[in-house]
């Protein structure tokens, strides 16, 4: 089922699944009895007024003037459907267009038109037409008072005055919702109502609004973040009771050390500042004793030390230490040691700490006692040793060093490290074949260790690079017999290739056998399979198909996973388990994504989601009932991560999988986008769709750590470029985060490097997309059009790993979709 028909169906079947919502939490309160929901509540009294300073005044529907209907006139079920396809897409302004068009057809009927009226309120909220949604949300309550989702358009039209900065207006309305759809999702509401308090300048209704929100229900991380700014408006109010009484609240249920210690430290600091001196030190000794890591712990100490607290030297070293007091630290430990002797933990911290001031004697001389006296500690301080002599610039004693501890000492396992740092030091200095044959030595004394593995494919890619074909194939071929996974994979592949190059064909074919053997799934082993097949990298399919017998793969995806996990339950496995949804986050998170037109309430239900999801993730039948679920709400991302775990759960390979589950793993929605950008800019879908999912899991609001947004992550300045080539009218950023827009846009560039950098190349293209066009057409003039050397090339890891993934991603896709 598409996006497109979910929303369809929700919105002429939602009084019915809005009714079964208040029955689930009218039986989670105890209250057995079905709750008709209507435009007012039948108790008056259950709506509490705002103030009487900022009562507002009764908004008057005004008819609305007759919109221009798109030209050809289309029949009113067809314009609905355009229209959700539209705000799907995020093309709200042509969904705004859309619904008036039903709206303003008198032979529409009355469902169809409430609908409309809804839909058009969301779209105009959702582009930012504040004053379009409000009036079409005043005539859906209007006309349809009775409607179940005047709830929602209630709040959706709170939503909206917001935007128009009418915060009376939107008190009332939030406020209207509470009493309409109460303790679902008090917390966000009610810190809604406080946003709105804030912005009318009245602090004291603000801080008792964000209060409410607080003691109310919602996901852990975002309610103790509502903590700290209720603790925070506490304190700007001058109750600091309050405040440290918020923190208390967060320290009952946080869990990371970090965090808990900020959270203590605040609570120190706000005691101490009021006057209640005696219980601000116990928090700061209890700062001290459970978070020396900490950042606070360092301050606390300070502040303990300031006045004249008792705090053992121990205590003082680890958190001078960790904090990167070097000269405190060294204090300390020294102190600690005269008085208490020493330990191979404070001289190895010690050590580090001359090191770190650029004592490098000291620091030797402190590393050569905790070998001499801790032997169980030989390996760390060996090494700690060496890399104090490669920090002050003396590599080739940090080399004699590494290596001496793997001859002297091969028993401990920190051998194989020194080797490999070693043989990397070795080629820092041009040092080929002394770096070469410490990989050697590496994998004869450590086979099958990561130092071992990566070293040995370092040494033979630098000797291939170097021309010494025959020390690439030695190292090749040990990684093989003594690697595992990928690197095994991809050392069975130089072989191959070194065979072919030789003209041993069957050698060749032997190695490329086992290397698609080793990494199912892996790019190595893909590359290999390939090469066996006779396959060019990305070659696209005959043709793709994505029309597939639905109820059938389905039927095959339950009776899979009755095999597999040994489940029982009889008849259809897929609606959501009554315990799904009885969950409290279900039942927020679905709330938040029916009033989710605004970007913080969608937002806030892919947080209650997700936490949901983690909650059941060893549960293989809730996780596959959630994929489902999640794929039909349109959170798409949510839903790929869920059918990834049903079938990481079951150890397979994802081709090895169901259809089914696998196609929502590895799916192909915004198909009315992608197939006609595909062939406008003559792509192949499928790399088309993998790109997405490797570059958002197609997650539209997807912002990566440089920027990059939208389903196919395209950063600001490449957008704005984009659209100037595009010519495309009235631009802006944020234009990127709809789909309609990214996918024009993403599939326009992908062509353009395409022809211009990357000599027709898909892999050469993705090298660029990521990492830069310019540098994509460097590599290739190094490498020469050949993938494996390509990919050996890229000089950034990332970039590296960008092209194998979706390699990987690919691969999948033209086995789910492919035909020929």
């Amino acid at each position: 089922m598409t996006k497109t028909h979910t929303r369809q169906l929700t919105r002429l079947l939602i009084p019915a699944v809005l009714l079964m919502l208040v029955s689930v939490a009218c039986s989670l309160s105890g209250d057995p009895d079905v709750i008709v929901v209507t435009a007012t509540p039948s108790d008056p009294s259950l709506i509490t007024p705002p103030p009487d300073s900022i009562q507002p005044t009764p908004i008057p529907y005004i008819t609305p003037t007759p919109q221009i209907v798109p030209t050809p006139t289309l029949p009113p079920a067809q314009a609905f459907d355009d229209a959700e396809a539209a705000l799907h897409n995020g093309d709200y302004v042509t969904a705004v267009s859309y619904f008036d068009a039903v709206i303003n057809q008198s032979n529409a009927n009355a469902n169809l038109r409430a609908s409309a009226l809804y839909g058009k309120g969301e779209a105009a909220l959702r582009e930012g037409l504040y004053d379009q949604a409000s009036e079409a949300f005043s005539a859906f309550l209007v006309e349809y008072p009775n409607d179940a989702r005047v709830p929602h358009a209630t709040f959706l039209r709170g939503d909206a005055h917001s935007g128009l900065f009418q915060w009376q207006f939107a008190i009332a309305d939030y406020q209207t919702y509470l009493a309409l759809r109460p303790g679902i999702i008090d917390s966000y509401v009610h810190e809604r109502i406080g946003d709105a308090y804030l912005a009318l300048g009245m602090s004291d209704q603000a801080l008792t609004a964000y209060t409410q929100a607080a003691n109310a229900t919602r996901e852990l991380s975002s309610l103790v973040a509502l903590k700290e700014r209720v603790a925070a408006s506490y304190l700007n109010n001058g109750d600091p009771a309050q405040a440290v009484a918020q923190y208390d609240s967060i320290l009952a249920v946080a869990q990371n050390s970090f965090y808990r210690a900020s959270i203590e430290f605040q609570a120190a600091q706000v005691l101490i500042d009021s006057g209640d001196v005696a219980s601000g030190y116990t928090r700061i000794q209890r700062v001290i004793n459970q978070y020396p890591a900490s950042s606070q712990a360092y301050y606390a100490l300070n502040m303990a030390l300031g006045v004249d607290m008792e705090i053992d030297g121990y205590t003082q070293a680890k958190i001078y230490y960790y904090n990167e007091d070097y000269n405190a630290a060294i204090s300390a430990i020294n102190t600690t040691i005269s008085e208490t002797g020493s330990t191979a933990e404070l001289l190895l911290w010690l050590g580090e700490s001359y090191r770190e001031i650029g004592n490098t004697q000291a620091a030797i001389t402190t590393f050569q006692t905790v070998i001499d006296t801790y032997p169980e500690w030989l390996g760390a301080a060996w090494l700690e040793q060496g890399r104090t002599y490669f920090l002050s610039g003396d590599t080739l004693s940090a080399i004699q060093t590494y290596s001496a501890l793997a001859t002297q000492h091969p028993e401990y396992a920190e051998g194989a490290e020194a080797l490999s740092r070693a043989g990397y030091l070795y080629s820092t200095i041009g040092n080929t074949d002394s770096a070469l044959a410490t990989y050697d030595i590496l994998g004869q004394m450590f086979p099958g260790t990561e130092q071992a593995m990566d070293g040995l494919y370092a040494g033979a890619t630098m000797a291939y690079n170097a021309g010494d074909v025959g020390t690439a194939a030695s190292l090749f071929g040990q990684l093989a017999q003594t690697g595992t996974g990928e690197l095994q994979a991809a050392a069975y592949l130089w072989v191959g290739r070194l065979y072919q190059n030789e003209g041993k064909t069957d050698e060749a074919r032997a190695a490329y056998q086992a290397a698609a053997g080793s990494d199912p799934g892996g790019y190595y082993s893909i590359r290999a399979s390939d090469l066996l097949n006779g396959r060019a990298p990305f070659d696209p399919p005959t043709s793709v198909r994505f029309e597939f017998d639905e109820g059938v793969a389905l039927t095959e995806a339950e009776a899979w996973l009755r095999s597999t996990f040994g489940i029982e339950q009889t008849g259809a496995l897929y609606p959501l388990s009554a315990a799904l949804e009885a969950d409290e986050r279900m039942i927020r998170g679905r709330e938040l994504m029916i009033v989710g037109a605004s970007t913080t309430a969608y937002e806030a239900a892919e947080v209650e989601f997700d936490a949901l999801r983690t909650a059941y993730q060893d549960d293989p039948l809730a996780t596959y009932q959630l994929a489902i679920y999640f794929r039909d709400l349109g959170l798409y991302k949510l839903s790929i991560t869920a059918a990834a775990d049903v079938i990481i759960a079951a150890g397979i390979d994802t081709t090895q999988a169901p259809s089914y589950i696998a196609r929502l793993r590895y799916p192909v929605y915004y198909q009315d986008l992608v197939l006609p950008s595909a062939a406008e800019y003559e792509l192949d879908p499928l790399l088309v769709f993998s790109l997405i999912r490797q570059e958002s899991l197609y997650e539209g609001f997807a912002t990566s750590w440089a920027a990059a947004q939208g389903l196919m992550q395209i950063i600001p300045s490449t957008g704005e470029e984009i659209a100037g080539r595009l010519d495309w009218p009235n631009y802006q950023n944020s234009d990127v985060y709809r789909p309609y827009i990214n996918v024009k846009f993403g599939t326009f560039y992908l062509r353009w490097v395409l022809d211009n950098f990357a000599e027709g190349l898909p892999y050469v293209a993705l090298a660029g997309y990521n990492g830069g066009p310019g540098n994509a057409a460097q590599w290739l003039s190094i490498s020469g059009p050949d993938l494996d050397l390509f990919v050996q090339t890229v000089g950034f890891p990332e970039t590296r790993t960008y092209v194998t993934r979706i390699y990987e991603q690919y691969n999948v896709y033209r086995a789910l979709y492919g035909v020929g």
